[in-house]
Formats: structure tokens, C-alpha cells, sequence
């Protein structure tokens, strides 16, 4: 079934691509791409925690209350929900539980153990997935953000930026051994197609290995 839905998986992202000619970005200014990034509709989308894989088709709203959810219906597992609370707020108001949430939070901390390292950094990964989220949406959130051409600034949080031929990158380091990066692609007229977050190693031994990827296609 998995092998199946990848193959899916592979011809819906080649269409999507050959739908929509991307823009070269490398000139642009960082402030000026920023407002592209997608926050909101629907789509398909790629789970990949460690070695576990899930393809979905999703939603992403953000509600008159400002929690942003994002409703993923996977095969065989049924509708998942990750939900940020109030995003007005820097920390979450309210921490709750919800099933997408929890699945992530537990694929990065079981990993985490499994090479006797802290799993905290599965909780760190989860705050700044807010963060980078109240960046996204700061327009509709009514949030100021300061962006140069090396970074970008939202509350206490600053990201590294960087802006090649085809992605934007925002990136930030999390411990000694992992970063999270935000990368955009696929820009149209009017929004990056294609968002994909990361939590990856820092090890310069070996090519960069991805713990968690969240990669959503926009349609």
C-alpha cells in the first residue's frame, strides 16, 4: 500500500510541477518573498518521521480565535489533527493534546532515545514549528517581523535566510547536534507552491540527515 502511494505521491508532485513554472528567486529581497509563504488552504502532503513515512491530503486554516490546525487524512490512520493554539501568542496559552501532535512529538522523541540522546529536543522542535507558523501568517496575525538579506526576526527568535535560484531557507540551530530549517519553493505569480520544514543533523561527517521532514504541496 505504501509503495502504491508513493508512486501517487511522486506523480501528483511532477504534475503539480509541471503545472506551474517557478520564478527565479536569487535577486528577490527576503521581505518581498516572505508574504508568498503559504499558511493556509489545501493540498498533499509528506510525513517523515526517522524511518516511518505517511502521505496525506490535508487542510490548513486559521480560525477567528487565531489557532491554526492543520487536518491531515492518512490512509489506513483516518483524519490526524495539528492544532497551534492562538498564534497572537508567542508561547502556547493552552498546550493541548491532538493526534498529529502527539505523533510527531513521539517519532522524534523515540529516536532520540534510541541514539541516548535528550528527547527534549522533541518539544523544542514543536515551539518553533509555532514560531516559524506565527512568522508565516504574521500578515493575518496582525504581527510585526524585521527580514534583511542574511535574517529574519519575529519576537526573540531569529532565523538565518537565504534565498538561491529556487528556495527560500530559513534556518536555526536547536542544539549542538540538530537545526530546523523552513524551505520554500515552487514560486508562481502569487505563492510558493511548495513548503517543507525540517529537523535535521548538524553532523558535517556525513551528508545532513533529515529526523522529521513535513513537506506540503499547495494546490
Amino acid at each position: 500500500m505504501l509503495s502504491r502511494l508513493n508512486i501517487l505521491f511522486l506523480l501528483f508532485s511532477l504534475s503539480s510541477c509541471s503545472l506551474f513554472r517557478s520564478q527565479n528567486i536569487q535577486d528577490s529581497k527576503i521581505k518581498d518573498l516572505i508574504p508568498f509563504i503559504q499558511g493556509t488552504g489545501e493540498g498533499k502532503g509528506r510525513l517523515g518521521i526517522n524511518r516511518q513515512q505517511y502521505l496525506f491530503g490535508f487542510d490548513a486554516i486559521l480560525k477567528e480565535n487565531n489557532d491554526w490546525l492543520l487536518a491531515a487524512n492518512i490512509p489506513l490512520h483516518g483524519e490526524e489533527i495539528l492544532i497551534l493554539k492562538d498564534l497572537t501568542h508567542e508561547f502556547d496559552p493552552e498546550p493541548s493534546d491532538n493526534d498529529l501532535g502527539i505523533r510527531i512529538e513521539e517519532g522524534i522523541r523515540s529516536y532520540l532515545k534510541s541514539q541516548r540522546q535528550s528527547p527534549e529536543l522533541a518539544k523544542t522542535f514543536l515551539i518553533e514549528l509555532r514560531t516559524l507558523m506565527r512568522l508565516v501568517l504574521h500578515q493575518k496575525l496582525g504581527l510585526q517581523i524585521i527580514c534583511s538579506d542574511q535574517e529574519c526576526r519575529i519576537g526573540k527568535s531569529v532565523y538565518q535566510v537565504e534565498a538561491n535560484s529556487k528556495q527560500l531557507s530559513l534556518k536555526k540551530s536547536l542544539s549542538d547536534d540538530y537545526e530546523i530549517e523552513f524551505a520554500a519553493l515552487n514560486l508562481t505569480d502569487s505563492l510558493f507552491r511548495r513548503t517543507s520544514i525540517f529537523l535535521r543533523s548538524k553532523n558535517q561527517q556525513s551528508p545532513p540527515s533529515n529526523l522529521l521532514s513535513l513537506e506540503l504541496f499547495w494546490n
